[in-house]
């Protein structure tokens, strides 16, 4: 307006007070999405990466049952050691083992934590269309800690939520569910993550909920057919009810991995979405 030069960080001009560029921008800085454009994207994505959509939330749940599992047998042969050098019932037995679990507890939380950044990055890398590799399940040791404490406040949230008003928790979660991808996305400090979150969801929140519902419904409508056809197969056609059950379990599970895959991929598609200038 007058020609000032001003510095960058300023949102005002020092001379005239004009209201620079960048205030505009950042009030546009998270967009309006469409379901219907978040599915889409979402559905072309998954078949363009079938391979690492499928297996990457697959192999960090192995991985993490099967860190649980060397953590719970650890902890077996140390108590089985003390217990051969203490008296039972000791005291000095309870002690030692209250503090290796709670060492035990705290170390789950971060593999927990680990493995969930793991899936986030994974699925970031889809929803840019940047070239997603297995090994980004491992990519999420810098945010981890974060991403403890973050989880923590999170479910407590959530919880003391339901205890006052049992949807209020479901609020509360629709709410803040971007915090993961903003402490990748742009490295945030936890707590602020969580302000951020609301900045990112609170001008699609109908949008988003239409589309968590409808995902919700996919995995009644899954189980409501199975059972369905399990039924019809074993009261109509008078097949034999184990091998039927079977069946029905074995499409149960990978009809619930592809929903849970395809879970993930939506909410870094709609992430994307909201937060990337068209």
């Amino acid at each position: 307006m007058c020609g000032a030069v001003n510095p960058e960080e300023e949102f005002e001009c020092v001379s005239c007070g004009e209201e620079l560029q960048q205030t505009q921008s950042a009030q546009n800085e998270f967009q309006s999405i469409r379901a219907k454009d978040v599915f889409g994207r979402s559905w072309e994505l998954f078949w363009q990466y079938p391979g690492v959509c499928l297996l990457g939330p697959l192999l960090a749940n192995i991985l993490y049952v099967l860190v649980c599992i060397l953590m719970f047998v650890i902890g077996l042969l140390v108590f089985m050691g003390l217990s051969l050098v203490m008296p039972e019932n000791s005291l000095l037995l309870v002690l030692p083992m209250i503090f290796l679990g709670l060492i035990a507890l705290v170390m789950l939380l971060y593999v927990v934590a680990y493995f969930e950044l793991g899936k986030v990055i994974l699925f970031m890398r889809v929803a840019q269309d940047e070239q997603p590799a297995l090994s980004n399940i491992f990519a999420g040791g810098q945010f981890t800690g974060r991403m403890v404490l973050c989880s923590l406040l999170f479910e407590l949230l959530i919880f003391f939520a339901n205890m006052v008003f049992v949807l209020a928790g479901y609020a509360l979660a629709l709410l803040f569910w971007p915090y993961p991808y903003l402490l990748v996305d742009r490295n945030l400090p936890g707590v602020e993550s969580f302000g951020k979150a609301v900045d990112v969801t609170k001008g699609n929140l109908i949008t988003l909920f239409l589309v968590f519902l409808s995902l919700f419904g996919l995995v009644i409508l899954e189980a409501v057919a199975l059972i369905g056809l399990a039924y019809l197969m074993v009261a109509q056609l008078s097949l034999p009810p184990g091998p039927v059950v079977g069946v029905a379990c074995l499409l149960g599970v990978a009809g619930g991995l592809f929903l849970y895959s395809f879970l993930q991929l939506v909410k870094a598609v709609a992430y994307v979405q909201i937060t990337r200038a068209a």
